[in-house]
């Protein structure tokens, strides 16, 4: 009892003051501000649920889904229209049919992190250790560069929250996933818990969808690493390779038939392609349409005229999403130099840009602080790769299942960041920071988590020298 007290004595008050903080430090919990793609959610939400329809919107469909929920009567009023673009900074006010969403998604954000948070510190050895990670985390998570999110009628808020609960689940379930073929009766619900929410989280956006489709492949290979060395194979990941990889076929299908792909690609198109003649050749070669008034649309353009090119679109419909997917395994090392010669913009900002708020709506006294936590250097993926490099290593001397878990759960924050950084950035060329921060959010995260993990390891670096004096004797 002494013990648990010890290890847990502070990470539960540290719990306790960020509710507090949380609800206290940032105004009313149902102000909000909505932005320019806000109504075309409430769009998407009119669709009949449940029907494959609702997921063929011009919107993913977790945040409709919510909405639907929340607002069954679809009324509502937009008084505050935030379009960072042309430099509005309007303050938040509750706006009519909006508040059960916007408390739900502060309510839904706040346990998250409790959730997250507290699994990983169970999951430490030490008690300090415990402190450490609750303390930074729960800052991290109080901090205006992650709270102001919950206030915006926007998919980012569900998007984190689920992240950390799918995260925190598998958490869990790492030491289920890597046991021999035996299904127990309690696997049963964080498998399913873990399978919902994973489908939740990759309807809030698009390319979520492939780090579903990575997190199968995972699956798939411990599977046949563990089959190889056991001669079993273990049940629940072959569970869970076979049901992400079906809802993953689901989201191509419907995203495909949505067309809400279009807008992106017309203007990565416009952007990437039609100013430089050997790649417009490429895709002329795939039948694209090539015409004086087509190539004249070059550079990106929110609302482009390519729309009124017929033949163009019809085009882009049938084959374009396919080309263009082609495109980028055809010129490798072109999409790489992208996204790695724009790495310091994708880091460069840290704030949402859609209201800036007065004392009593956010702790600016915070924002420095979110600063330290989030940092604005590209640096933070250089730092991400050496740590995790030197718990590999750590993990490789000792040998136990806990170190490697921790190996393991930090290098698929760390590629699946770097996956959904490049996609976004890839997928489209319009509102670059704000797409790339489901790939940045993660990996400025697992700086801090790595931090902690190699000092709750002190111990095995005893164990190194050690071992090391004992190879020269």
């Amino acid at each position: 009892m002494k013990r648990k007290v010890i290890h847990w004595g502070i990470p539960v008050l540290l719990t306790l003051l960020f509710i507090a903080g949380r609800i206290t430090a940032y105004g009313p919990m149902i102000d909000s501000v909505a932005a320019h793609d806000t109504e075309s959610y409430f769009a998407a939400a009119a669709a009949d649920f449940p029907s494959i329809a609702f997921f063929e919107q011009m919107r993913s469909a977790t945040l409709p889904l919510l909405i639907k929920i929340l607002n069954p009567s679809m009324e509502h009023t937009i008084l505050i229209l935030s379009e960072p673009f042309f430099g509005t900074e309007p303050k938040l006010a509750v706006q009519p049919g909006t508040e059960s969403i916007i408390l739900f998604q502060t309510v839904f954000s706040i346990m998250a992190w409790i959730f997250f948070i507290l699994i990983l510190c169970s999951r430490l050895n030490h008690a300090i250790s415990k402190a450490l990670l609750a303390g930074i985390l729960y800052f991290f998570a109080f901090v205006p560069q992650i709270a102001d999110w919950d206030a915006i009628l926007l998919s980012e808020s569900l998007s984190f929250s689920l992240f950390l609960f799918m995260m925190g689940i598998l958490v869990i379930l790492q030491p289920k996933i890597i046991r021999k073929s035996s299904f127990h009766a309690a696997d049963l619900l964080p498998v399913l818990l873990f399978l919902l929410v994973s489908a939740l989280w990759l309807f809030t956006r698009d390319t979520n969808a492939y780090f579903i489709a990575f997190l199968a492949i995972i699956f798939l290979l411990t599977a046949f690493i563990l089959w190889i060395r056991n001669k079993s194979l273990p049940i629940i990941a072959i569970l869970l390779t076979i049901l992400l990889s079906g809802i993953f076929v689901f989201q191509q299908h419907t995203f495909k038939k949505s067309e809400r792909w279009l807008l992106p690609f017309l203007n990565n198109m416009s952007a990437n392609v039609f100013p430089y003649p050997g790649r417009t050749a490429f895709f002329e070669k795939r039948g694209m349409p090539v015409s004086e008034e087509i190539l004249s649309q070059s550079g990106s353009a929110e609302y482009n005229q390519l729309y009124d090119q017929t033949d163009f679109i019809k085009w882009a419909k049938e084959d374009g999403l396919a080309a263009y997917t082609a495109f980028l395994i055809d010129m490798p090392l072109w999409s790489v130099l992208q996204v790695y010669s724009n790495l310091d913009l994708f880091f460069e900002e840290n704030l949402q840009p859609f209201f800036f708020g007065d004392a009593s709506e956010k702790p600016h006294w915070a924002d420095s602080v979110g600063n330290l936590l989030h940092p604005l250097s590209a640096a933070t993926i250089l730092i991400d790769l050496l740590l995790l490099l030197i718990l590999i290593r750590i993990a490789l001397v000792k040998k136990d299942a806990l170190t490697w878990n921790w190996a393991g759960f930090c290098l698929l924050l760390f590629a699946g960041g770097i996956l959904l950084m490049s996609l976004s950035f890839l997928g489209e060329v319009r509102s670059i920071w704000r797409h790339v921060l489901c790939g940045v959010f993660p990996l400025r995260l697992v700086l801090w988590i790595l931090c902690v993990v190699l000092f709750d390891q002190v111990p095995a670096m005893k164990f190194m020298a050690n071992s090391a004096q004992q190879f020269k004797q």
